[in-house]
């Protein structure tokens, strides 16, 4: 029975980074890019909008100014195309592991599989929220019930509470990595695949939870060093504006031009930003794809 190696599946996306670091920064330039429209389109009127607030305007009367209404349609889209470019990203990944004689335009493409992992994404993504609604009426429900035998008791619920939501991510989780071949299948084929994970991941359970438990330790340390820095940039931008009084009187009396100020540093984290965020796409994407791989039967097991 083919097995799945746990380590070499959360180094893979290191080796990605080794092998192909021109890929990975175009996986990481282009939601960077997405940020940066939406930031341009939302900015202007965000700006509009501190700037009512600080002529005496209620926050209810700021947020119903029409630069708000006519930028929410567009934001809407963008956040669509943001979708799009997550799918056609973790496409490339899982191409690079797959199939990587498929090296052109850095894996990247815009096809069949990407259209059906987007709508796997957003299908998905409604069928999260509609679970966690459906599972946490009758959660409340039990725990009123319970708060009620328990004579009024807060304590009851207060223990219940962690118990249930400790089971509910169980679940999650359980499921969500039942479900975490569909995108390498996907990819590997160019066909739709959902339920054959399930099947596939079969026993593999374990294995898979230890390779996202792995995740979330690199990433854990990702987001330490990037706080380092968003710290540092930020005490740099104080520091440009001439101290924290100076900064929030220059964003409390201009805005803009506070920004424009701090526009150099806001150029320095976006870049820097490019690489790491391509690191952790890498990172995060190629290690299901290289457990995916691990299962496939070798060409020995197939002719045996």
């Amino acid at each position: 029975m083919a097995t799945i190696s746990v380590g070499a599946a959360i180094g893979s996306g290191f080796g990605l980074i080794a092998r192909r670091p021109v890929s990975v920064v175009a996986w990481g330039l282009l939601p960077i890019l997405v940020q940066v429209a939406v930031l341009a389109i939302v900015a202007p009127a965000y700006l509009e909008m501190f700037s009512q607030l600080r002529s005496g305007a209620s926050p209810v009367q700021a947020m119903a100014a029409p630069q708000m209404s006519q930028i929410s349609g567009v934001v809407q889209l963008l956040n669509l195309g943001q979708l799009a470019i997550s799918a056609v990203i973790y496409c490339a990944v899982f191409r690079a592991v797959l199939h990587p004689e498929k090296s052109s335009f850095a894996y990247l493409r815009a096809g069949a599989e990407e259209f059906f992992i987007g709508v796997l994404i957003f299908g998905g993504s409604i069928a999260l929220f509609v679970a966690l609604l459906v599972v946490m009426i009758p959660v409340v429900i039990i725990a009123a019930i319970i708060g009620v035998a328990a004579h009024g008791s807060a304590a009851a619920t207060i223990i219940l509470f962690p118990i249930l939501f400790l089971v509910i991510m169980i679940a999650l989780v359980v499921v969500g990595l039942r479900f975490v071949f569909v995108g390498p299948m996907i990819v590997a084929d160019g066909k739709f695949h959902l339920f054959e994970s399930w099947t596939m991941t079969r026993g593999h359970v374990g294995s898979l939870f230890l390779i996202g438990l792995g995740l979330f330790g690199v990433f854990l340390l990702f987001e330490i060093v990037l706080i380092a820095v968003f710290i540092g940039l930020g005490a740099g931008a104080i520091g440009m504006l001439g101290g924290l009084e100076a900064a929030r009187t220059a964003f409390e009396q201009s805005p803009q031009a506070a920004l424009m100020r701090i526009l150099p540093l806001l150029a320095v984290y976006l870049v820097l930003m490019i690489p790491v965020s391509g690191c952790m796409i890498a990172i995060g994407g190629a290690p299901w794809a290289k457990a995916y791989q691990d299962l496939l039967p070798s060409a020995a097991d197939t002719f045996a």
